[in-house]
């Protein structure tokens, strides 16, 4: 998915550097921009309602994911520590845009989340993509994720589900960095 946070940086973002891996290409390019699309105004919402901010009412297409998302908060989120924050690692040369990282007395601690519109869960991918964000919201901001996942927000406005990335975290690491070794590599970054 086009990489719509990211504003310009010397550095690859997360999302550039897993792009060849996400199948996205496979996907019909008017599909794909309405996924963007909606996934941009998701967020937008979803983190209005998260620092209490107030939003108007979306539009009706996407009124389920975020009452999802209303669901989930209401039920598990404490503080936000970080909400849609550009953040860069100067040593690894990288950036990305998390979306939220919140503190949680339910779920154990401080938790790395990223908010997801679709149906299934893609597993490979989406635990790089957090992984890369946890090591860099370390980097950048010096604080220590104990939990990271997906939320999976429902079209039908039911409870979001959260899938939890945190047992994988090394292994996901490591494909998140072989990928960024890969795309300097390939993209003339190295010698």
């Amino acid at each position: 998915m086009p990489d719509a946070y990211t504003k310009q940086s010397k550095f690859p973002s997360v999302t550039k550097v897993l792009s060849p891996y996400s199948g996205y290409d496979r996907i019909h390019p008017m599909h794909l921009g309405k996924a963007a699309e909606r996934g941009t105004i998701v967020h937008s919402y979803c983190a209005a309602y998260v620092q209490k901010e107030w939003a108007p009412e979306p539009a009706i297409e996407y009124q389920g994911y975020v009452q999802s998302a209303r669901q989930w908060f209401d039920a598990y989120a404490g503080t936000p520590l970080i909400v849609e924050k550009e953040m860069e690692d100067s040593a690894l040369g990288y950036c990305g845009h998390p979306d939220l990282v919140l503190e949680s007395e339910r779920l154990g601690g401080v938790i790395l989340i990223d908010l997801k519109t679709p149906v299934s869960v893609h597993r490979k991918v989406w635990g790089a993509q957090l992984a890369a964000y946890r090591q860099l919201i370390q980097a950048a901001e010096n604080i220590e994720c104990q939990r990271i996942g997906s939320l999976r927000l429902r079209r039908d406005g039911s409870m979001a589900v959260f899938d939890d990335f945190t047992k994988n975290f090394v292994a996901c690491w490591a494909a998140f960095y072989g990928a960024l070794i890969a795309h300097r590599f390939f993209n003339g970054d190295s010698d």
